[in-house]
């Protein structure tokens, strides 16, 4: 079982909704366990700005799709120092040491879809369906569908894989978790209160 397909986790909260700001930005705050790693991939539709509440992570980014190169990029995140990803340029992010980390990130422009990901997956959790799901390929394609994330290297091979053959049971999976939890409640349940 691959360590970056463990979505189980993860746990999010939204601080802003690009529902609520005109499209500016989306910014979520995303809870993860020691050893949490997001695959290798680069977004086209916005960037990312990493900015590190607590614990430790490492940040990897290069213009370059070779995974030795972007091996070669890890940067240590530190708390208060802030990383921006523009799109187009590849990535990812993992935890390092013991501890839990707590991260903070600013897309922009916010990203609707992204949102809808973040509803499905605190859903599936709340539900107790995301952990019996951690290694469902059909679930990663849908969520890299829903955030923009075009992966690199191996796992792009698979999942392109994955795509052919399961076409429609992917389009099946995201239409009925959008269904069940693209709901306003859900954004509700998902936003922090910052008052």
């Amino acid at each position: 079982m691959a360590a970056e397909r463990r979505w189980d986790k993860r746990r999010f909260k939204l601080e802003e909704s690009t529902t609520l700001n005109n499209g500016a930005r989306t910014i979520f705050i995303e809870s993860m366990t020691p050893g949490t790693t997001v695959p290798p991939h680069f977004h086209s539709r916005f960037s990312e700005t990493f900015d590190l509440i607590s614990g430790s992570i490492s940040v990897y980014n290069s213009a370059q799709p070779d995974l030795d190169l972007l091996e070669a990029s890890v940067q240590d995140l530190k708390i208060g120092e802030k990383v921006t990803v523009e799109p187009g340029r590849f990535h990812k992010y993992n935890v390092v040491g013991e501890e839990p980390a707590v991260l903070r990130v600013i897309i922009t422009p916010g990203d609707a879809d992204f949102e809808r990901l973040l509803k499905i997956l605190n859903g599936l959790a709340a539900d107790g369906e995301l952990e019996t799901m951690g290694d469902s390929v059909t679930l990663m394609a849908v969520i890299m569908g829903l955030s923009d994330a075009h992966l690199i290297g191996p796992a792009k091979e698979m999942l392109d894989n994955v795509r052919v053959e399961k076409k429609d049971e992917i389009e099946a999976l995201r239409v009925k978790l959008l269904s069940k939890y693209d709901t306003e409640e859900a954004l509700q349940s998902l936003l922090v209160d910052t008052r």
